[in-house]
Formats: C-alpha cells, structure tokens, sequence
C-alpha cells in the first residue's frame, strides 16, 4: 500500500519513522503470495491484470522526467550518458558495471513519449575481431555473446515482483530476465546454439515482462542473440515495475526514500505537490534528511495492538525463508526488543 504525503504526517508527524512504522503492523497472508515459479509474459494486458491482484505500488516509466534524466540524454549533436539514474525510487543501470546508460529519441520511434532507454555502449565489447565473427552454431564461446541489456532495482531496498516493458532491436532479438542474478529460463555458462538460447522473442517495441510473487531485488534484462562483430542493439521504453508499498515522507517531491537536495531543486522548478509554495517547502526543511523504509504489499496499518501479533510472528521467524519480506525489514533496521523499549 502506499501512503500520501499528507496521510504520512497524520500518521507519525515526526522524523522518527522507522520504529513508530514497524510497531503498529499487521501482517496479512495473501494467497497469491505462494512460492510460485516466474512468470513471463508478452501480452501487455494479461502483465497489468495480474499486478492488479497481487497489490503493492505500481510505477510506470518512460523516461521522459528532463531533471531525472538530463544526464543521460544522448544524441548526435549531444552525446550524454550516465552510470546510474535513480528515478521514481528505481536505480537504473546498465547490466555491465563498465558500460553507462543513455536516454535518447531512437529516431522518433519511442512508443511512449520522446525517450528510450538503452546500455551505452550496448553491451559487452570484446573486440576479438574475426575470432567472434568467425565463430558459428553451435560452437559460440560465451566470451562472444553481446548480451546487451539493463538492471534494476529499488534505490531503497524495497522487494520487487514486476518488471516488464517494451523492447526493440530491429533485428530479431531474444531476451531473458535474471532475478536476483537467476537465469529465468536457465541458461547455461556454455552458451548452446546461439538461436536456441532460452528466452522470448522481442522487436518492434514488443512487450516482455515478468512476475514472480515472491519477489526479488534485482532483475536483469538481457539480450541473448547479438554477438560481437554481429551485434543485436536493444533499445527499451514503456516500463512498469511492482514494488512493495512505499511510504511517501512530506518533501521527497522524486519518490526515491529520501529528502536532499534533488528534492529541493524539485521545488525550485514548479515540480512539487503545490507547486512552488511555502508549504512544500516547509516539508522539505522538516524532513531534509530523513529516510524511510519500504511497507511490504501485504501490510497494513492499523491499531498499535498489531504489536502483539509483530512480536509473535517475530518468534515464528525461523520457519520463514530466508527472503522474507517481512524479515528482511525486521532485521535491517530494528530489534523488537528496541521497540519494547521506546517510549511511543
């Protein structure tokens, strides 16, 4: 669930979030919630009906936001790329720690606004030469593979269970996602046949994505078809990702979990609640600096007497896997016994 801004400070009022969120909740277990395998999907419609059952924040991005993205924007007579954007709580980064990512018209062609995203450069570039372009099915080694792509994750630490989006590569892409670093499809390291690698077809602006409901940290889209000197260029628009709930904190006017700096230029250019009023800058002075943690999809808010059932299930923590949700939050921030201890 999410909060608004407004809700958030008839709830707590005050910079001391983390333990004043965590003791009133209540935890509800949710059927769709099992530990299924991932799904993939590549009909748009059929992706936003399921995310509509299984609850949480839904965000949506085309990267079209000129403050968020202005570092990023590429072009011909402007090159420009960054290493990483953090935009609407989602950290953006190429799938290579090397390569940077750019933002940039593809030729008028984007599906969803201006923009669209893409690794620069695309992918891996070993430059082997004739040693690449040489090497045919199913003898391919794995150093040859482009596998352009992009990775994400919450810039606050939150659970995903979406990620999906439109791609284009003009010349018979196939993609794969990799949840928390796990090759959805199972790929091997010895890279068989360069056309059977498992994944789903995706160009002209087709939609891919994926749901797993018991949620990962990072997801990878990657390439699986270009290969060094036979280069498979993919260039994404139109995402929509599910994240756990997140608490809106009063002056985090870009979403992301905090309230700095950004926030305040945010202000400055009209893009708050209100825009350029006294009162959006007055949260920002109140809350500068501070921090929230992400509100799992199947929590709820109510009385301080969920305590006694937070406390219970606290104890029955042993049982639960070990990539909880729930515990992930419990364990990162606070003890119950501090919590016992706090004077409300």
């Amino acid at each position: 669930m999410t909060f608004t801004r407004r809700e958030f400070k008839n709830l707590y009022g005050n910079r001391s979030i983390t333990k004043k969120l965590l003791v009133g909740v209540t935890v509800v277990v949710l059927p769709g919630f099992a530990f299924a395998a991932p799904v993939v999907y590549t009909d748009e419609a059929l992706f936003l009906a399921e995310l509509a059952t299984i609850g949480g924040s839904t965000i949506h991005e085309s990267f079209e936001d000129g403050l968020v993205w202005a570092n990023s924007r590429n072009s011909i007579v402007s090159p420009g790329s960054a290493p990483d954007v953090i935009s609407q709580g989602i950290l953006w980064t190429s799938n290579y720690l090397l390569n940077n990512i750019a933002t940039g018209t593809v030729g008028g062609s984007a599906p969803d606004g201006s923009y669209a995203i893409y690794s620069l450069p695309h992918g891996m570039t070993t430059d082997s030469g004739l040693y690449c372009d040489s090497a045919e099915d199913p003898d391919i080694p794995s150093e040859c593979f482009q596998n352009d792509g992009l990775k994400v994750e919450s810039a606050t630490g939150a659970t995903l269970y979406a990620f999906g989006g439109r791609i284009d590569t003009a010349n018979n892409g196939k993609v794969t996602f990799l949840l928390d670093g796990v090759d959805i499809n199972g790929n091997n390291t010895d890279n068989i046949d360069n056309w059977q690698r498992e994944g789903d077809w995706a160009d002209s602006w087709a939609f891919v994505g994926v749901i797993d409901t018991t949620g990962f940290l990072t997801a990878e889209l990657r390439e699986l078809r270009g290969k060094d000197f036979q280069q498979v260029l993919m260039f994404n628009d139109d995402f929509t990702i599910q994240t756990e709930g997140v608490l809106l904190l009063p002056g985090d006017f870009d979403d992301d979990g905090d309230v700095d700096g950004s926030d305040f230029l945010r202000w400055q250019h009209g893009e708050s609640p209100t825009p350029l009023s006294s009162g959006d800058l007055a949260d920002w002075q109140t809350y500068y600096g501070a921090t929230t943690p992400p509100l799992p999809a199947s929590f709820a808010v109510p009385e301080p007497s969920g305590m006694a059932l937070l406390v219970g299930l606290a104890m029955f923590g042993a049982r639960i896997r070990s990539r909880s949700r729930f515990f992930r939050i419990f364990n990162r921030f606070v003890s119950p016994f501090d919590w016992l201890g706090e004077s409300l």
